[in-house]
């Protein structure tokens, strides 16, 4: 019997059989924005339509599984910033985003161009000692009433997870200076970085337990910004490794799929993962060059534990390869890790704004044809 998208994306999640790999390519941010054919400011920026809604149409588009991944209990905005913009053109809109703290204002500038995702011209937190206050503040005044409010929108086309910054995705989030501030801060502020991951760490346990009594199918690890690529080792394991222990047990406990995004280069998270958490699914996985997975090895060493969801090629494939090359790609993964389940076709990281449509289209026909485990 068929099984709808939820009923296959869960069975996988849970390293069962379904009836055929679920499909579901990372389209979470620029292929739903272009298709609406608006200037991406109006998403970003405007919410017009929101991102979520942009995607929930994009799934239809596509028929592919769909997964939900817009409710973050880190970065939810509640109370809501106030939004200025400071500058238009044709090109670009640049807003000023604040907030008001007993301890002073908290705020950050964003450029929001007309095709691509927005980006930060100007972290919230400029001096740690100064502004780590006004962040604790505003973050404890998050009510986390109805977390799963937006899960009403998914019915059977998909699952909703809640997201949670691990702690890297989180620093790189807030850190006036982006990702190599952040990195520095480890080396030049080893005191202030003890006292920020003890109140993370803090707030992580507060909302998850909230999050995890109102039953989202999943929890959802955000940590790009965890990958090897830009981090190191050492990092991961005196700040990130105790956030995804926390997470993972507490979801382990509760019976709920904990789920972890880490792109880039990844190997070694995957094996200590694998040695030290309760992580159930394991994702991008992304291959080489960009990463430095190869799926059969993984599907091998760690299978009996997670399920694997990856890995085609975004760039060299998805983005510039045809569909003969991405119908092939798509069933040496399926070769790869398909086999006893367990196992959910993706790509190895974000699509590309200009992806090609028929390239999608044929990632996902691949999966329910020849993923299909009754034949």
């Amino acid at each position: 019997m068929e099984m709808t998208s939820r009923e296959r994306i869960l069975t996988a999640m849970r390293r069962g059989i379904p009836d055929h790999v679920p499909v579901i390519p990372d389209i979470s941010n620029m292929i739903p924005a272009r298709l609406t054919g608006k200037p991406f400011w109006e998403i970003y920026l405007y919410e017009n339509p929101a991102l979520a809604d942009a995607y929930i149409e994009a799934v239809k588009y596509f028929g592919m599984d769909g997964w939900y991944v817009y409710d973050n209990l880190t970065m939810k905005e509640e109370p809501k910033w106030t939004e200025e913009v400071i500058e238009k053109t044709d090109e670009e809109v640049r807003a000023r985003r604040y907030v008001d703290t007993p301890f002073g204002r908290l705020e950050e500038i964003m450029s929001y161009p007309v095709n691509n995702p927005p980006w930060r011209l100007e972290g919230m937190i400029k001096d740690i000692e100064r502004d780590f206050p006004k962040l604790k503040w505003y973050m404890d005044q998050k009510p986390v009433n109805d977390p799963c409010a937006d899960m009403k929108k998914v019915g059977d086309w998909g699952i909703f997870g809640l997201g949670v910054e691990t702690f890297m995705g989180f620093w790189v989030w807030v850190r006036d200076g982006g990702s190599m501030q952040a990195i520095q801060d480890f080396a030049e502020q080893p005191k202030m970085m003890e006292q920020v991951r003890a109140y993370y760490l803090e707030y992580v346990d507060r909302v998850v337990r909230i999050g995890l009594r109102h039953r989202p199918d999943e929890i959802l690890l955000q940590g790009s910004a965890s990958s090897l690529s830009l981090s190191s080792p050492r990092i991961y394991h005196n700040y990130d490794l105790p956030i995804i222990r926390l997470v993972s047990s507490l979801c382990n406990e509760a019976g709920i799929i904990c789920h972890q995004h880490t792109c880039g280069k990844s190997r070694l998270i995957v094996e200590i993962n694998y040695n030290e958490t309760t992580i159930d699914v394991m994702e991008p996985l992304e291959r080489p060059p960009g990463g430095d997975v190869d799926l059969a090895e993984v599907k091998q060493k760690f299978g009996d534990k997670f399920c694997l969801k990856g890995n085609v090629n975004t760039y060299e494939t998805m983005l510039n390869g045809t569909v003969k090359e991405v119908e092939a790609e798509a069933k040496w993964c399926i070769d790869a890790a398909a086999k006893g389940g367990g196992f959910i076709l993706s790509t190895g990281d974000q699509c590309g704004r200009d992806t090609p449509d028929d390239n999608l289209f044929t990632l996902v026909e691949t999966a329910k044809n020849y993923g299909n485990y009754k034949k």
